[in-house]
């Protein structure tokens, strides 16, 4: 009980610091784990040895991930290959289902692409829409948001979701299976249908009669990448690290094949693959007069990607320390005491944590260091439980996340107007792909890749 006492009192500070005090979470999460030490009167020798442990796993674990993928991710969005793939699905589904296109564009383009540059990128596209349809801007933002925020925060190789398969030991390449098979359904409920109903209510309230999407609005843009160019590069680390996770189960060891995709499929060696096919391919769209060379435009991107480094290192200090302190086998032992079952305590935390500190991979880092090992402990799949955390963190998305302020920033939504089309959509999602999680997790045992 001292221990979860100690650790409550330890949040409530990294609460404070991160939303009353506005603390960058990189230092707060160090402070955190350096008081959680001292405050449970480990060693100091232990304590500091835990915290460099911790952020050199989680470096070893998802460093060169996030390096190659933030570069990889913005060599996308500032060639415009994202808002031409934005504009393809628009053509591609028809003008009656914009709500749908615009759903499945955000789903794609988050998994390799950080949510918020997602968003600001495509914003643009929304007003456009608005503007010629008339229809409500948080319908579109519920559709566009909802999908970039279910990837995000569910499907890997985004940082949160590889942080906690990491931590859990959880295979990638099923966790990016099973992530999309939760996580898609809930997007297209609660993004496209939700989008729409929401339109509807909203113009019946409002007596506005919908217009039509201009051709000229969604024509191709030949001066840059094609939108079939940025799926197939979009999708080109997924398919090698999901082939080889099939590869590797059904072929021997020796056979040709599963060497080479053993080693085209691992994770840093499918995200450099495609950061550098990426490159060459647009390489005419990234280079101009203040970025003389690609190789030039990849070391000014790689600087940005420091305080995603840092967020995950700390976290990853923080996380040892917590294990080291015995706080999750206490918090697991008093809530099984309790007869609640520790996926829905891995879920219902994630929430509650993202919610108060406005950060999902925060909250993913800080659950699955108090749950995360306690639970695949006690039978249950690595996968389930990472998912169930990162699902978590979907939903409550409050003004205490710098997400919620950005459709108010670059659309031009009030707060209730905000909450319509971000904090709703998305708190439903939540619960409609942990629904489905726990379905998945009755079939554990029988379904490939779980164990």
């Amino acid at each position: 009980m001292n221990t979860l006492l100690t650790f409550f009192m330890v949040m409530i500070i990294l609460f404070i610091g991160l939303i009353v005090f506005k603390i960058s979470p990189g230092i707060m999460l160090f402070v955190s784990a350096i008081l959680m030490g001292i405050l449970t009167k480990m060693e100091i020798s232990e304590i500091l040895k835990l915290v460099t442990s911790g952020f050199g796993n989680m470096m070893t674990s998802i460093g060169l991930l996030i390096i190659y993928g933030g570069v990889f991710g913005s060599m996308l969005g500032d060639s415009g290959g994202m808002e031409e793939l934005a504009k393809g699905f628009l053509r591609k589904f028809g003008k009656k289902f914009d709500m749908l296109a615009l759903n499945l564009t955000g789903f794609i383009i988050s998994i390799p692409v950080y949510f918020g540059s997602a968003y600001i990128t495509l914003s643009p596209l929304l007003s456009s829409l608005q503007k010629l349809t008339k229809k409500d801007t948080s319908a579109y933002v519920a559709a566009l948001f909802t999908g970039l925020l279910l990837t995000h925060c569910i499907v890997a190789p985004t940082p949160g979701p590889l942080a906690v398969a990491g931590q859990l030991n959880a295979n990638i390449g099923w966790f990016i299976i099973y992530g999309i098979l939760v996580a898609l359904p809930a997007s297209l409920i609660c993004g496209w249908k939700y989008g729409d109903l929401l339109n509807k209510r909203n113009q019946k309230n409002e007596k506005i009669i919908g217009g039509q999407i201009s051709e000229e609005l969604i024509k191709a843009d030949k001066n840059k990448p094609s939108a079939t160019l940025a799926l197939l590069l979009i999708g080109l680390p997924i398919m090698l690290i999901v082939i080889k996770s099939i590869v590797t189960l059904i072929l021997d060891k020796q056979n040709l094949i599963y060497k080479i995709f053993l080693f085209l499929g691992d994770n840093n060696i499918a995200l450099f693959i495609a950061m550098i096919i990426s490159g060459l391919v647009l390489q005419k769209y990234l280079v101009n007069d203040s970025v003389e060379s690609l190789w030039k435009y990849i070391d000014i991107v790689s600087d940005k990607v420091g305080n995603i480094l840092l967020v995950i290192g700390t976290g990853g200090s923080f996380a040892s320390v917590l294990q080291a302190s015995g706080v999750a086998d206490s918090l697991v032992d008093l809530l099984t005491s309790m007869n609640l079952p520790i996926l829905i305590l891995a879920f219902l935390l994630a929430m509650i944590i993202r919610a108060a500190v406005g950060s999902a991979t925060v909250a993913m880092l800080t659950t699955v260091a108090i749950v995360g090992q306690g639970a695949v402990a006690h039978g249950y799949s690595p996968i389930i439980v990472g998912l169930a955390i990162c699902i978590g963190t979907v939903g409550l998305t409050l003004p205490t996340d710098a997400a919620f302020w950005l459709p108010a920033r670059y659309n031009d939504l009030t707060v209730n107007q905000a909450i319509q089309g971000s904090t709703i959509p998305n708190t439903i999602a939540s619960f409609v792909a942990f629904i489905i999680l726990m379905i998945l997790q009755n079939f554990a045992t029988q379904l490939p890749g779980m164990f």
